[in-house]
């Protein structure tokens, strides 16, 4: 039951970082968010975007890391922000942590994995977002 109530403590936590709707399945913590981008195309013309934000994590077994995953698309122009504000975040980057980058329908999709606490992983990634605002 504590282990439990630990558990929700946690996910409550990544979620007021991340802002988006949580779910659990299958021993994962799933969290899901569209960020919603306006960008300029020309003097006259304005595109709005939603961008998918995905976010997957499971405890250990002593509830103090989990194996988290993300899933970011990035406009071309805020790739270098968002990955400049993630190095240079308080929370260092743990010694199991790998990034993948691809472009996909004119987006870069940043994949991120990481062995670490869910709770660090929120904050650098809510953080890094939050620089794009």
């Amino acid at each position: 039951m504590i282990e439990t109530i630990l558990q929700v403590e946690i996910s409550e936590k990544v979620r007021n970082l991340l802002g988006g709707e949580v779910e659990f399945a299958d021993g994962y913590w799933h969290f899901q968010k569209l960020r919603k981008v306006k960008a300029q195309e020309s003097v006259d013309l304005f595109v709005n975007w939603s961008l998918d934000l995905s976010v997957t994590y499971k405890l250990s077994v002593d509830n103090q890391k989990a194996f988290n995953q993300a899933e970011v698309f990035l406009l071309p122009e805020e790739l270098s922000m968002f990955v400049n504000e993630m190095i240079k975040h308080p929370n260092f980057f743990p010694s199991s942590y790998s990034q993948q980058l691809t472009l996909e329908r004119g987006m870069y999709c940043l994949r991120i994995t990481s062995l670490e606490s869910p709770k660090l992983f929120a904050e650098r990634l809510s953080d890094s977002l939050f620089a794009l605002e």
